[in-house]
């Protein structure tokens, strides 16, 4: 009788972990890249996946026991493989189970089964394994080149239908994501992958090369493009003293002339239009805005370039901090201030303050007001008097970043080594 009862209690046990088990799925290819195809199995068990790669012989020649499951037990199973060319093939191995979906790329090598590490866009750290958020995934072998990973997606944002294809390249050891293969759309229109720049009424950019009387700079229009591909969202955004006007992209169409570009419809009804050239495919270089009331008229980047190669500045404020404000400079009682570029987007360090520079809320009868890094109010602003030379003034503001006053008549510096009379 206890045999029996044993030999029963065997038969349940039996029973019940072949319920916990999933059927398997399988896939061939030369994963190696050593010219002979291998089958890979993905067997379930419970809230575990492992991987067995064998040979047309049968052996076996790799195993992996850690693939990324959801949690719950029993996730169903779905593998895929993309070309490396004379590499061999990866493998990806998707488990899904409710919302949640698991992926993982996989690497045959030197009888191993390697699980590649994803990276997003400038990221240190792999993403995760796994999420909800409606991603599908697929390899594209259209081109003479290894097979791209491409992970998709289309939702509701607030400005409408996004759809984003984000690309990774296989790099030896991971995948890194691959913006210049990527895209994103917003109601059907692409979003560009522009730098951010900032563009001004190409009047007032004529007083920046001169450096002097540049506070208009503050108080007139600018044009900025708000393209983030990531959050579906493409728009021009228009702004001066009186305010800001936001206009949502409607439609773009390439075109090509003496330099492409991109003509805009924006706002309700696609009612604004703005003719855009773009600098090296990713900079905004100069715009004609069309039906936008006190903004029409034609605006520019800051732009230099050196050696062919485009440098983009996002601002005024950072222009000033990376090219005209960094160097030697001295009084005529030969106090001395060494200015350097500081790690923020518009900072620079005066001596070893670190200081943001500013037109807004420059006093009256300045140009740049330089607010300290740390926090705190501003002591000092500057007036620009040519390419070589600035007034130091000292100013007074008030509590919590309220308005700042000039406080005396401040000093003149000069750049050390440049000629007094140009």
């Amino acid at each position: 009788m206890r045999t029996g009862a044993a030999a029963l209690a065997s038969l349940v046990l039996f029973a019940a972990r072949a319920a916990a088990s999933s059927p398997s799925a399988s896939i061939t290819d030369d994963f190696s890249g050593e010219g002979r195809r291998e089958t890979i199995t993905a067997s379930v068990h419970g809230d575990r996946v492992r991987l067995e790669a064998r040979d047309a012989s049968g052996k076996r020649v790799g195993t992996a026991k850690d693939v990324p499951v959801p949690g719950g037990g029993d996730p169903a199973v779905a593998m895929s493989a993309g070309s490396i060319g004379s590499a061999g093939a990866l493998l990806e191995v998707s488990a899904s189970r409710g919302g949640t979906v698991c992926r993982s790329v996989w690497r045959l090598r030197d009888g191993a089964l390697n699980h590649l590490p994803i990276y997003g866009e400038g990221a240190k750290d792999a993403l995760p394994d796994c999420d909800a958020d409606g991603w599908t995934s697929r390899w594209d072998d259209r081109f003479n080149e290894p097979a791209r990973y491409v992970r998709e997606r289309t939702h509701p944002t607030a400005q409408g239908t996004h759809h984003e294809s984000r690309v990774y390249t296989f790099r030896g050891f991971e995948m890194r994501f691959d913006a210049a293969k990527s895209s994103a759309d917003i109601n059907g229109v692409a979003i560009p992958a522009w730098v951010d720049a900032t563009l001004y009424p190409k009047t007032q950019l004529e007083e920046l090369a001169r450096r002097y009387a540049i506070s208009g700079l503050a108080k007139g229009p600018r044009l900025r493009f708000e393209t983030d591909r990531g959050n579906g969202v493409f728009a021009a955004v228009l702004s001066d003293s009186q305010g800001e006007l936001r206009l949502p992209v409607t439609a773009a169409k390439p075109f090509e002339k003496e330099e492409k570009g991109l003509e805009i419809s924006a706002g309700d009804g696609g009612k604004t239009l703005i003719q855009v050239t773009v600098a090296g495919g990713k900079a905004p270089q100069s715009a004609s805005v069309r039906d936008a009331g006190r903004f029409d008229g034609g605006y520019a980047s800051i732009i230099r370039w050196q050696d062919r190669e485009i440098q983009v500045f996002s601002s005024v404020e950072q222009e000033l901090a990376l090219e005209y404000l960094p160097g030697a400079w001295t009084t005529e009682r030969r106090e001395r201030l060494l200015v350097s570029p500081a790690p923020g987007p518009a900072s620079v360090r005066l001596g070893d303050v670190e200081v943001a520079v500013r037109l807004a809320g420059a006093p009256a009868g300045t140009d740049v007001l330089l607010t300290p890094s740390a926090g705190g109010p501003a002591a000092w602003a500057l007036k620009l008097e040519g390419p070589d030379a600035f007034r130091r003034v000292p100013v007074h503001c008030g509590p919590d970043g309220g308005e700042c006053r000039a406080a005396g008549d401040g000093q003149t510096f000069r750049r050390i080594g440049s000629q007094l009379n140009r």
